[in-house]
């Protein structure tokens, strides 16, 4: 495997000073605040100390039997790449330095898990590594960091192990469950900006998000795509509320926002005096 950065075309600089809460979504933000102000953080400190060990052990044993650790040895370019993204993002709060690995699979994706924060990793898959771009392949690493910067992760795990608890309590589960999945979607907007301000180019992250919605990783035209995104908006906005009410009721269990909206947002934030203020504050990148 070969790769090379050398797609990404204005030079580019990091950002030792940044800080979550500068690059964060609006909907992140508001979402976060609920969350941590709802039954799950009850569940903080029981987590991170009774549950938190032993589930990133059974993790990294499973990623350390079926998965191929990337280090300086092994897929040294992928790494480089890697430390590369996490040094423009400031690293993390507490210093730590995530594991990462690649698995074999047909599919592109990736995630990350940090519960505790002393054992953060991330894992690409094989397609995803082969198929896509240097830079792609670099923003979709700086999108996992971004859950690990905006510390996501540990309220996710609170939040599945705080909805298996709520259920007894009517109507408790169903309206947590609905907040930590608005937030989820909130999330990713978060580590879409979190992408871009590592590739710095507006196109690659778009690219990266356009080709994991495709699950090809066939040239792509960003700008096609963004029209596409437009013409759901005035399509949404044209449609009756019936079926305006049955869209926003099928996307209650999404993860993910709609990629159209992704891309919208990321272009929204490209263009943004916020997104120039961060960027103009680096140093150059070395």
């Amino acid at each position: 495997m070969t790769l090379s950065l050398s797609a990404v075309a204005a030079p580019r600089r990091a950002l030792p000073r940044l800080k979550a809460e500068s690059f964060r979504h609006p909907l992140d933000k508001d979402l976060t605040s609920l969350v941590q102000n709802s039954p799950v953080a009850l569940l903080e400190t029981v987590i991170k100390r009774a549950a938190a060990p032993p589930v990133e052990q059974m993790v990294r044993l499973d990623n350390l039997a079926n998965a191929l650790r990337v280090s300086e040895d092994q897929f040294p370019e992928l790494h480089a790449s890697f430390r590369e993204a996490l040094r423009i993002l400031g690293g993390l709060r507490d210093g730590a330095v995530p594991e990462l690995y690649v698995r074999s699979d047909p599919r592109p994706n990736a995630y990350t898990l940090a519960m505790q924060g002393g054992a953060p990793f991330v894992v690409v898959t094989s397609a995803l590594v082969d198929g896509f771009s240097a830079a792609e392949v670099q923003a979709v690493l700086a999108h996992e960091l971004g859950h690990l910067v905006c510390e996501h992760s540990l309220w996710f795990s609170l939040g599945n192990v705080a909805t298996a608890l709520a259920p007894p309590l009517p109507g408790l589960g169903a309206g947590l469950e609905g907040l930590l999945q608005s937030w989820r979607r909130a999330a990713e907007f978060s580590c879409d900006r979190a992408a871009l301000l590592v590739a710095q180019d507006p196109d690659v992250v778009n690219a990266a998000l356009i080709k994991l919605t495709s699950g090809s990783s066939k040239d792509v035209n960003v700008e096609a795509f963004l029209e596409q995104a437009r013409e759901y908006e005035r399509s949404l906005g044209a449609a009756n509320r019936l079926v305006r009410s049955a869209m926003r009721s099928s996307l209650a269990d999404a993860t993910h926002p709609l990629p159209v909206r992704r891309v919208a947002e990321l272009d929204k934030f490209a263009k943004s005096t916020q997104y120039a203020a961060i960027i103009s504050g680096g140093t150059p990148l070395a």
